[in-house]
């Protein structure tokens, strides 16, 4: 029976309620946060979420806090308007000030795209200045302008550029419009063989290229079958685990199933008398204090009988 006893006290200290409400003292004695109040054993804790007290607690809560909410958002609502006002107020106070000035001292609003405006035109204005001066120096940089450097127009390379390909050109034409009928030395046969050469190989070269990345290009594979199953998924063709063939039980697991069985059916009796005896002796107690308060109550009634009485005497 000590056993048992022990075993029981072990489910009982196991089994822990996981609940907003539920808390647990230093001494490991389950609490209602809501209601204040301890609750005996685990499996009291529903019957308590389900009582009136604990639903009526539960309701003045939420109304709590609800009013709680409605009061700080009135509050934030408040110091929202009393800011703007705030703000309404300075600005009333900076145009009055504005009007109080003499016309001839009055500052005007500054607007911050016409600022932006203004220094931007400026930059450019400086950009523009230091740009339009050889070498990159203001105007009036040198105090003596026959002492700075001396830069070469930019023209006169570009000029001499031109030249030279214009005489390169001429000397390519007048090479390429010779008379026809002139005789040829071997140099240039030699030349032009080298040209045709040079062309038939560029051209087969091109064709092979081309070739080549058309190759590399297509991709060739043979046909694989996709599967039906699904990754992270219980494949399609897989039984299913209440269809599989119950596994054969040995004497041996037969026996220790039984008698587990057999020790929660025990366990749970226990379970049922140790309530219904928890519950008897509540109402005993109950019916103790309610006799006790009768008691008290006509013990008063017969002390101000008898005061009554030896007033009248």
């Amino acid at each position: 029976m000590a056993d048992v006893r022990a075993l029981l006290k072990a489910k009982r200290q196991e089994a822990r309620i996981t609940h907003p409400y539920a808390s647990y003292t230093t001494a490991g004695q389950l609490k209602c946060t809501v209601c204040s109040t301890p609750v005996k054993h685990a499996s009291a804790w529903e019957g308590h979420l389900g009582s009136k007290v604990h639903r009526t607690n539960v309701i003045r809560m939420r109304e709590e806090e609800e009013r709680q909410r409605q009061v700080a958002a009135l509050q934030k609502a408040r110091e929202e308007d009393e800011a703007m006002d705030e703000d309404a107020d300075g600005d009333d106070d900076d145009e009055e000030e504005r009007a109080d000035l003499p016309p001839g001292k009055r500052r005007a609003p500054v607007d911050e795209d016409e600022g932006a405006g203004n220094h931007a035109e400026k930059k450019r204005k400086v950009e523009a200045s230091q740009s339009s001066a050889p070498g990159g120096f203001p105007q009036d940089f040198f105090s003596d302008p026959l002492r700075g450097p001396i830069l070469l127009p930019e023209d006169d390379e570009e000029d001499e550029g031109d030249t030279a390909g214009a005489a390169d050109a001429s000397t390519s034409q007048a090479a390429a419009t010779a008379a026809p009928g002139a005789p040829k030395n071997e140099v240039d046969l030699e030349y032009e063989r080298f040209q045709h050469e040079l062309l038939a190989t560029t051209a087969a070269a091109a064709s092979s290229d081309k070739r080549d990345a058309f190759e590399r290009a297509t991709v060739f594979a043979e046909p694989i079958a996709a599967s039906t199953d699904i990754e992270g998924f219980p494949p399609v063709n897989a039984p299913d685990s209440a269809e599989a063939a119950p596994q054969e039980l040995t004497g041996e697991e037969l026996r220790q199933k039984k008698e587990q069985e057999d020790r929660e059916l025990i366990m749970d009796r226990l379970l049922e008398e140790e309530r219904a005896q928890e519950d008897a002796d509540t109402k005993v107690q109950m019916l103790k204090n309610r006799i006790e308060a009768l008691r008290k109550k006509r013990e008063q009634a017969k002390a101000k009988k008898a005061t009554a009485s030896s007033k009248a005497s």
